[in-house]
């Protein structure tokens, strides 16, 4: 993923965009530990990223664009923000938290249990950890309870949903989007499905041309 965000910055970059990648709390380069993390602290992270690229470039419109809980944080954090983004563009986002908590469970399952060493296999419950990554009991209540119903994504132009096919979910939210008024449009993403947490989720298999080409003209609001 990171080299994803590190070739659409710089081709966006190349264009003349203005760009800024950061790491929220407890994650990566960013202060904290993993275990400090909460889905509110990376919701006013994204705020305070918005406000500080603001402040540096003057810029009169800005795009957020994020990936799977990324792009869920996204619209979280646009209905708090002081000031809206122009446009969002979500790639994959995710609508239901049980179910993420499940899917997280289980791929910590398949990468962590040997049959071979370990005599039972443990819970898919996520617990405390997720393939290495320490989580809090308030992180996870905060994932048992996003609903779709409860997101409000705001914008001054319009959402874009990327997705390789829309879900029951997805179709809901743009409809509940349309219903308010919010322009709401989805686009369908190059490709078949992505394996999100297998080790080649972060080569070259994320970063085709024609998903980069897409995800550019997005995010610069160009038909694609």
């Amino acid at each position: 993923m990171h080299r994803l965000y590190r070739l659409l910055a710089e081709q966006l970059a190349r264009q003349g965009v203005h760009v800024m990648r950061f790491d929220y709390f407890g994650c990566g380069e960013s202060a904290g530990q993993d275990e400090d993390g909460t889905l509110t602290h990376w919701r006013d992270d994204i705020v305070l990223a918005h406000a500080e690229l603001s402040l540096r470039t003057r810029a009169t419109q800005s795009v957020w664009l994020g990936v799977r809980l990324g792009a869920t944080l996204a619209m979280m954090a646009s209905a708090v923000s002081p000031t809206v983004p122009h446009r969002l563009v979500l790639w994959e986002p995710l609508l239901d938290g049980p179910s993420y908590l499940k899917e997280l469970g289980e791929a910590h399952l398949a990468q962590t249990y040997d049959p071979y060493i370990q005599s039972r296999s443990p819970s898919r419950d996520v617990r405390d950890e997720i393939i290495g990554f320490g989580v809090s009991p308030t992180w996870i209540s905060e994932m048992q309870a996003l609903s779709v119903k409860d997101l409000n994504p705001t914008c001054a132009a319009e959402c874009i949903h990327i997705a390789t096919k829309a879900s029951a979910l997805s179709t809901a939210l743009g409809d509940q989007q349309l219903a308010k008024g919010q322009p709401w449009r989805h686009l369908t993403a190059p490709g078949p499905d992505i394996a999100w947490h297998v080790e080649e989720a972060n080569g070259a298999a994320l970063a085709p041309p024609e998903l980069l080409r897409l995800l550019i003209a997005s995010v610069k609001g160009e038909s694609a």
